[in-house]
């Protein structure tokens, strides 16, 4: 009991939450004279859950961090949980459309971020952020109810009951996962992309592509995380025997972990001047770095001027295949951009839901935009 109570004091002061003007708490040993009448009054238990305290406002911004065309002031959208605010696309629906159209043939507004016209590679509607899940924060009332006892079959035995309810609100607002937007490619012809961390990494599957410099394509073309034997061959390049490379040269299983990566230049560039060629390394202890980059020391030597010395990490960690950008002090300046698109998508089908963080940047063709909200308090 005096456990419960240090806890209950110091919460309702972390969440300025005032225990007694409103409902008497009395979480105290009862002495055998007290009556054991329950401690809230039923009238006050209803008025409080039918009459929640209200929520600050949550709301995040997208920026246009570069675009093609020049633009004396920087672009700033706001977003609150009704939609863009001052967009004039209806009806808002908690999503955030992005496009280069800004009329229909009807008159209707079709996207809330219009981006340059003039730039052919952007789609008339190109992507969108889902913000449904990211709004909604509110806990429902029959949870909160049900959690602290009130609920018929529960009655009186639960503990949680003695607790407040705006402080047990709290505490699940405390426990619960962070809520986040998401990136939608529409069907795009030239793909969106999320700029890679060069601190936080992504994991990496088969089918995911990075974009790198200006039309640089890199594949995972094969992933294996299985966990690194006593003797293992240390990194190999399959461009030294690429006429004899088969499927089976890949499906080796007694060699342990390795990746198989696939470098290539962006289809939609006319000027074909490097073949593709595909990449193994095999990972000899439980941290391994491969590197990508204009370096010649990089593991993969790409002299391309819109590359990094150090353009990104290939690590295996743990069981694990993971990217970085550029080195652990210092991230690129171009970027290392990975696809919401994966490898051999079907027509002009939307891509799946991507996870934001605030802070992540998004390239649609030149133009970069980034989504930025404030942690949950």
């Amino acid at each position: 009991m005096p456990n419960l109570l240090y806890l209950v004091f110091n919460l309702s002061s972390i969440f300025q939450i005032n225990l007694f003007p409103y409902q008497k708490l009395k979480i105290m040993e009862k002495s055998e004279n007290q009556s054991n009448e329950d401690p809230f009054n039923e009238e006050h238990k209803n008025e409080n859950l039918q009459n929640p305290s209200p929520q600050p406002q949550k709301f995040l911004t997208i920026s246009i961090v570069r675009t093609s065309v020049e633009q004396s002031i920087p672009q700033v959208f706001t977003v609150n949980a009704t939609g863009v605010i001052n967009s004039q696309r209806t009806p808002q629906d908690r999503t955030i459309r992005i496009g280069r159209q800004q009329v229909t043939e009807d008159g209707k507004r079709p996207n809330d971020i219009t981006l340059p016209a003039s730039d052919r590679a952007i789609s008339r509607s190109h992507c969108m952020i889902d913000c449904n899940d990211f709004f909604n924060k509110e806990i429902p009332d029959t949870w909160i109810a049900f959690l602290m006892g009130y609920h018929p079959r529960l009655g009186k035995k639960s503990i949680l009951q003695f607790l407040p309810q705006d402080l047990f609100r709290c505490i699940l607002l405390f426990l619960k996962e962070p809520k986040s937007p998401f990136l939608i490619d529409l069907g795009s012809m030239c793909g969106t992309y999320i700029r890679v961390s060069n601190v936080d990494p992504i994991e990496l599957e088969v089918g995911q592509n990075f974009l790198i410099g200006s039309d640089i394509i890199i594949e995972i073309d094969r992933v294996v995380c299985d966990p690194v034997p006593l003797t293992v061959n240390s990194e190999q390049t399959l461009e030294e025997y690429q006429n004899t490379f088969t499927e089976s040269d890949l499906a080796i299983d007694d060699i342990g972990p390795y990746i198989a990566i696939k470098v290539s230049r962006n289809p939609n560039d006319n000027e074909e001047t490097m073949s593709p060629s595909t990449w193994k390394f095999a990972a000899e202890e439980k941290y391994k770095v491969f590197t990508i980059g204009r370096s010649q020391i990089c593991d993969i030597q790409l002299p391309e001027n819109t590359i990094s010395r150090t353009q990104c990490r290939v690590v295996y960690d743990e069981g694990k295949w993971l990217l970085y950008d550029g080195l652990d002090s210092k991230a690129t300046v171009n970027g290392t951009w990975f696809s919401v698109f994966r490898k051999n998508r079907s027509g002009r089908e939307h891509s799946a839901p991507c996870k934001l963080k605030s802070g992540s940047q998004i390239k649609v063709s030149d133009t970069i935009l980034q989504i930025d909200w404030e942690a949950d308090k």
